[in-house]
């Protein structure tokens, strides 16, 4: 091989490469805790990013739906001014941004409002009977023991000081009290950084034809027009998984939160809708969300009836069942091109490695993975003119 010009800076770029990942592997616990700051300090700009994303599929719907033109003829009519069309455009995105941002926070707002009421109602009336459990569950042990003498004069030499134990509960109340205000100022730091999220996924609605275009100028001024293109291929493949992914998951909350609710109705058990719903906000969480909505929902329905409880935390894993291995495979599956047990593998290995965050994110990066190697291998089979055959079978 001739060590021409062009071979050279390949050879130099090898070895920068090499020395590089050398100096990686042998400190790799610095690196990873940089690139943990990094990510810190970055991570406003990641949410506001998710944000917008999410965002925009409610803009979208605002702009070319509720706020598409009535007038059919108006491409016959002669266009006004551009500095006039400009402003009625950005006062339709204006407007589109803040309805929803508005319908987001008011699903949310209502979710709350039908669940946290009779939550705190629960908890008030679970803390001031304590006392009173305590006692029943001491005259149950009594007449259970009362073959056993020794046994039965220990339990009732137990004495209850239910003043005591309520003060008690009272003073650990305030304590926890204490410990809340202490992290919510602490949480601070968060916020500030969830408002500049927002500020951050604001910008990128208002702008994100200016920003789009500017992205492409970008890869195409880098890199080869082949790769380029292969790129905002892979981009517009990657969008649109996961916005069928938020799709997906949003009918499968609404049809398990309806069953939820439909189900505990049947059965007679009480905060068939405040669950309901609390189960559908948290079946964005796949796969485990019905098992965080049930534990909840057992926690409201205890202190009213435990048989009823009971009944609801088997009615809540029988469900989930449905829901994990019939409903989400097949709605969200489905909804993103993907076949059910990929759904299942893309969960799986997705919670393994990064717990609920892998879960989420897992199922649209497979799905995107999915695509491109059923793409490529369906190329593969076309240039070796075996299409047909696979076809057929």
């Amino acid at each position: 091989m001739k060590l021409d010009k062009e071979n050279t800076k390949q050879i130099i770029k090898i070895i920068i490469v090499a020395i590089v990942l050398l100096a990686v592997v042998l400190n790799l616990s610095t690196v990873w805790n940089g690139i943990k700051v990094f990510l810190n300090i970055i991570s406003p700009f990641i949410w506001g990013l998710a944000i917008a994303f999410v965002l925009n599929t409610f803009m979208t719907f605002y702009e070319n739906i509720v706020f598409k033109s009535r007038n059919k003829n108006s491409s016959k009519r002669v266009k006004t001014d551009d500095k006039k069309t400009g402003k009625k455009k950005r006062h339709k995105r204006t407007l589109s941004i803040i309805l929803s941002i508005i319908t987001i926070v008011a699903i949310i707002a209502i979710i709350m409002v039908l669940v946290v009421p009779e939550f705190y109602e629960v908890i008030k009336n679970l803390i001031s009977n304590i006392p009173n459990y305590l006692v029943a569950l001491k005259d149950f042990a009594i007449e259970t023991t009362e073959r056993i003498p020794e046994i039965n004069n220990f339990i009732q030499s137990i004495t209850i000081d239910t003043e005591a134990l309520k003060n008690g509960i009272m003073n650990l109340s305030k304590d926890v009290l204490d410990v809340t205000i202490s992290q919510i100022t602490s949480l601070i730091g968060n916020i500030v950084n969830f408002f500049i999220a927002i500020v951050f996924a604001v910008y990128i609605l208002a702008n994100k034809e200016e920003l789009k275009l500017q992205t492409k100028k970008f890869i195409y001024a880098r890199f080869s027009k082949e790769r380029a293109d292969y790129i905002i291929k892979v981009s517009r493949l990657s969008r649109d998984s996961f916005r069928n992914f938020l799709t997906g998951q949003a009918k499968e909350a609404v049809i398990l939160g309806a069953l939820c609710a439909l189900g505990m109705w049947i059965l007679g058990i009480p905060y068939a809708g405040p669950i309901g719903a609390l189960t559908a906000l948290t079946a964005f969480i796949p796969i485990v969300g019905a098992f965080i909505g049930g534990f909840i929902g057992a926690v409201l329905i205890v202190v009213i009836d435990p048989i009823k409880a009971l009944i609801f935390i088997i009615f809540i894993i029988v469900l989930q069942q449905v829901e994990g291995n019939l409903i989400y495979p097949h709605v969200v599956g489905k909804n993103m091109g993907l076949p059910g047990i990929w759904v299942l593998v893309a969960i799986t290995i997705g919670g393994s490695l990064f717990g609920i965050i892998g879960m989420i994110i897992g199922l649209p990066i497979v799905s995107v993975i999915y695509a491109i190697i059923r793409e490529n291998t369906n190329k593969k089979l076309k240039e070796k003119n075996l299409e047909e055959e696979f076809n057929q079978k």
